[in-house]
């Protein structure tokens, strides 16, 4: 007897046998039992899928003898010709081999007999977006009013090619592609029933390897049992498939781990002695990459133990970084004179790039650390404008009743401490309400004060480094209190001067605009509160004014949200009152863009300034362009 292909062999033959594709079974199936059948099916897919076999199963459900029902008996005459594709009354049409008008017109000249021995005529139009525009033209008519007794089921890989006529006349299923594991489930069930051994893991491979597509991976598998001799295991699949042993590419991946170059080099060498492809290598590299991540995010999504070990040994923030560099790499790798070269460059821009910014087996090798929050000596200083969280919260509560002193950074070292600032005036400190609605605060009383050092940058939208108190604070009271050591406050050179801080904290809008740069909002949430601009607060009731123009900004959603934004970060419960006002002015995005176009402008005036722009335009002819000038970055 000849033999059959394991595709041909289990095509299925029932809505039940599907597989993964159960959103288009049960839609057909429930509109075959109530009798709400539609004249036109299109459907859409990946490439062995089951486009043509979904198709033929409706056809069969049609026709069958025993009556109209989505369970054919697949023993009747009708049903057994349907499945050996003899069907008088089922006309498959290929139409990229007959794309032009004429065919279609010889095909709709039949449309109106009834059928020769079946209920239904039914026309499958496989590939039906190669159809020519005449010949889309020609079918549009018969398409939406078809006789009774005609159905047309098209099939597409291609659907955005269809015309937008042709697709408001079919009911449309998009079928999906499989998963590599729903392959590998399927594979084994057909596997156990043609008594063929295997191992889990290349039926695995087999199905990474089919893309989505079940009949490439019966195909595959096909081809698998040839090659292995009728014992499917993971070497001998991974060695047809052309993959790269997973134990070299595991090995890899530690010594990247390890972060030492010539670890990694090394372990480059011996998998270079199994002359992989360098582009299947790195396909490989990237695949394990993505994998670690998953086992580290959803560890119980991964079932392999040695994935989990192996994911242990790096840091989250490595693994993103490696699987950016392999993917950015592996497009240059087709532009490289030796490929082996350029994987190893990859690898070395790996370990170079990681974090911390050196090699393990350096000089001043350090361990790859999580992120963590920045020192205020340092992130402070980095970030050049911006005060210190600490020193907002301050500004934006003042000193409460019974609050233990702010933790203060260690001194600056003395190049960066020129100058000793006063002290900051009682009247500077808390945040600056607008006085039209609401009295300030009182400022609180000095027994409390005594132990709360006042940092004399508190509220100052351009800070350079944070602080430090080292002077003790003078009581009022004749008794003297025990006092926490303090020092001087020490400013640096960039830090401004404090009529500059003080000016600062009376700018409400300024203010504002600081915090909203502090919040964890995003989104339309971040857009609300870069709209809005502070007018006053009576308790922790802020009266916000909202510019005009955005008041679909202002849902009660998005309100609470950014209410539970500022009490998260101030501690404490606020209630925003946001009102539309036309005159409101001077809100984060408007400032913003005041910064923009000064930095802007002063760039425009350095260029036309500079004698060697001037020379060029001298001697050349040359003129600036003003839409190419780039303001230069600054850090907020």
């Amino acid at each position: 007897m000849t033999y059959q292909v394991l595709a041909r062999k289990y095509r299925p033959r029932t809505f039940a046998e599907l597989v993964g594709q159960e959103h288009v079974s049960r839609a057909l199936t429930h509109a075959l039992d109530q009798d709400r059948l539609h004249h036109a099916y299109l459907f859409s897919g990946t490439r062995g899928c089951g486009k043509t076999t979904i198709a033929r199963i409706l056809a069969k459900c049609l026709n069958c003898e025993q009556g109209v029902s989505s369970q054919p008996c697949g023993v009747c005459d009708s049903c057994r010709e349907i499945a050996e594709n003899r069907f008088v009354d089922l006309i498959e049409v290929d139409a990229a081999s007959r794309t032009k008008v004429e065919d279609t017109r010889e095909l709709l000249d039949n449309v109106q007999y009834a059928p020769t021995r079946g209920r239904y005529k039914v026309y499958l139009i496989d590939e039906v977006h190669m159809l020519s525009a005449h010949s889309f033209n020609a079918l549009l008519k018969t398409l939406e009013e078809p006789p009774p007794h005609v159905k047309f089921l098209l099939a597409t890989t291609d659907p955005q090619k269809l015309p937008v006529t042709i697709l408001s006349r079919c009911l449309q299923f998009n079928l999906k592609a499989l998963p590599a594991e729903r392959i590998a489930t399927h594979l084994q069930a057909l596997l156990e029933r043609e008594m063929i051994p295997f191992e889990a893991p290349a039926l695995i491979q087999i199905g990474r390897a089919a893309r989505g597509s079940m009949r490439d991976a019966l195909s595959l598998t096909d081809q698998a049992i040839a090659f292995s001799g009728e014992q499917l295991n993971e070497v001998s699949v991974g060695q047809m498939l052309g993959n790269v042993d997973r134990a070299h590419v595991m090995t890899l991946l530690r010594a990247l781990a390890e972060g030492g170059a010539q670890a990694v080099l090394a372990a480059l060498d011996t998998v270079a002695e199994q002359s992989p492809d360098e582009l299947s290598l790195l396909d490989e590299v990237i695949s394990t990459l993505h994998r670690l991540a998953v086992a580290q995010a959803v560890p119980e999504r991964e079932q392999d133990a040695g994935i989990d070990e192996l994911a242990g040994l790096f840091q989250a923030e490595q693994l993103q970084l490696f699987y950016d560099v392999a993917v950015r790499g592996r497009r240059d790798l087709a532009d490289v004179p030796d490929a082996r070269a350029g994987l190893e460059m990859v690898l070395l821009r790996m370990l170079l790039f990681r974090p911390e910014g050196v090699l393990a087996d350096g000089p001043g090798a350090q361990p790859a650390k999580k992120p963590s929050e920045p020192t205020p000596g340092s992130a402070a200083s980095a970030q050049g404008s911006a005060a210190s969280p600490t020193d907002l919260k301050a500004m934006l509560g003042g000193a409460q009743s019974g609050s233990q002193p702010t933790p203060q950074p260690p001194a600056a070292p003395a190049a960066a401490r020129p100058a000793v600032a006063p002290q900051a005036s009682p009247q500077d400190d808390g945040p600056p309400w607008a006085t039209d609605d609401a009295p300030a605060p009182a400022p609180p009383a000095a027994s409390v004060r005594e132990h709360t050092p006042t940092p004399a940058s508190a509220g100052s939208p351009a800070v350079d480094a944070p602080v430090v108190s080292q002077a003790p604070v003078q009581s009022g009271s004749q008794q003297p209190q025990p006092q926490p050591e303090q020092q001087p406050e020490l400013r640096s050179e960039a830090e401004p001067a404090p009529q500059a801080t003080s000016q600062s904290r009376k700018d409400p809008a300024a203010w504002w605009a600081q915090l909203v740069e502090r919040l964890d909002a995003e989104g339309v949430v971040r857009n609300l509160a870069r709209n809005c601009v502070l007018t006053g607060r009576t308790d922790n009731r802020w009266h916000m004014a909202l510019r005009s123009g955005h008041q679909v900004l202002a849902s009660r959603e998005r309100i609470a949200a950014l209410e539970a934004s500022v009490s998260d970060y101030l501690g404490r419960p606020v209630t925003l009152d946001i009102q539309v006002d036309d005159g409101a002015s001077d809100t984060p995005d408007e400032l913003a863009a005041r910064r923009h176009q000064k930095r802007l402008d002063e760039a425009r005036q350095a260029l036309t300034t500079d004698a060697t722009v001037c020379q060029l335009i001298s001697t050349f002819g040359a003129r600036l362009e003003d839409s190419s000038i780039e303001p230069p970055a600054v850090q907020d």
